[in-house]
């Protein structure tokens, strides 16, 4: 009966907790934003209307990193082979081709949380909770349309295929990401995680590596200058947005905080997410609840997540269904009130944490759970 009334009472502070904030942050980031903004279809999927803009460009025959830059004054991220690739687009009126891209964002948005749910083993009606972790951030996302909600659909598809023990459908959707987004390649390392290390994994992700090298040459070899363009467009990224566009991850804490000269800031980035990928190898070698494969895979998601450069709000969406999972499944060997606070506590930070560092905040404190737990054994291994 205590039992009982401890949950009941963490359960209702949590819901009411939940539904004030996600209120909050959908009457502040959606409906002033976006519903109720008269230029609404100028801000609506504005990520995506860049791209349609590059491809017009490009489609001229005009360089759009280049020309882009004089008239606004503003970059392009995205590399030549999504101009490329989105081309013939540009045959229609951006009016018409948004609402196919509507449909693609709306597909893709729904399966980040289903296609998890079933590699996790829960019920796919709470597919919603992903609507509201964090204060509702996927919403907020969704309304950008950026193609990295269409790509995080396609990564979490790799991601089944992966705990189906079918690597090389996995190594091939994810070579296909990184080519349009390269940050997705720190995800070459969950096979390193999640499988004992074995030269069979050093020579698949050897084969990938090299094949998406090549064709990230011969784009340089058709066109240098635009693939130059594009990379000294990278450049800019520190000027846009919430004082520049480094995202809330390890490289924007090093900037904002720690270093400022750029060569030693790159240097400590990269020696840092080295050491941690190899406590990382570690951890997953010695841990018992990691021999669990849907909870590694889940962990490992969360681990590289936490270590990408540039963490923005789009590469939150695949970690939250995981964020949720190993909340939802950890249980610690401590008495029943404890166990329930702790658990509660996690899934507050997870719902309603709102800081712009709550996610990376939230990978760091499930890894030092993990990890502490390699010492003092205080998670039940089911």
């Amino acid at each position: 009966m205590i039992k009982k009334n401890i949950n009941t009472a963490f359960l209702i502070i949590l819901i009411v907790t939940t539904i004030i904030v996600f209120s909050r942050n959908f009457y502040n980031e959606i409906l002033q934003k976006y519903l109720s903004n008269p230029n609404f279809f100028q801000v609506f999927f504005s990520d995506f209307y860049l791209i349609y803009a590059g491809s017009e460009i490009l489609s001229q025959g005009n360089n759009p990193y280049k020309e882009w830059l004089e008239i606004h004054n503003s970059p392009f991220f995205n590399p030549p082979i999504v101009f490329h690739f989105f081309k013939f687009i540009t045959n229609f009126e951006y009016t018409t081709i948004v609402k196919f891209w509507f449909f693609c964002v709306f597909i893709s948005f729904l399966s980040i949380p289903i296609i998890l749910f079933k590699i996790f083993k829960i019920n796919s009606k709470l597919s919603y909770i992903f609507l509201i972790c964090f204060g509702g951030i996927s919403l907020s996302v969704f309304f950008t349309g950026n193609l990295s909600i269409v790509l995080g659909g396609f990564f979490v598809i790799s991601l089944f295929f992966l705990s189906k023990e079918k690597d090389h459908i996995f190594y091939l959707i994810l070579s296909m990401l990184s080519l349009i987004k390269f940050p997705y390649l720190i995800f070459f390392g969950i096979p390193f995680l999640i499988r004992s290390l074995n030269k069979e994994i050093f020579l698949k992700t050897s084969f990938y590596l090299t094949l998406i090298t090549l064709i990230y040459l011969i784009s340089f070899y058709l066109n240098s200058e635009l693939f130059i363009d594009w990379i000294n467009s990278l450049k800019f990224s520190k000027f846009i947005g919430d004082e520049g566009d480094y995202g809330r991850g390890l490289f924007r804490i090093l900037d904002n905080y720690f270093i400022s000269e750029n060569y030693l800031k790159y240097t400590t980035y990269f020696f840092i997410s080295g050491s941690l990928f190899f406590i990382l190898i570690l951890l997953f070698k010695n841990s018992e609840i990691l021999k669990n494969k849907n909870i590694a895979i889940a962990f490992s998601v969360i681990a590289l997540s936490m270590l990408l450069p540039r963490l923005k709000s789009y590469d939150v969406l695949i970690t939250l269904p995981c964020l949720f999972f190993i909340i939802e499944t950890l249980s610690f060997k401590f008495s029943k009130f404890l166990n329930s606070l702790i658990k509660f506590l996690l899934f507050i930070m997870l719902f309603c944490w709102t800081s712009p560092y709550a996610p990376i905040s939230l990978y760091t404190i499930i890894f030092i759970i993990l990890s502490a737990d390699l010492k003092f054994n205080f998670i039940e291994k089911k």
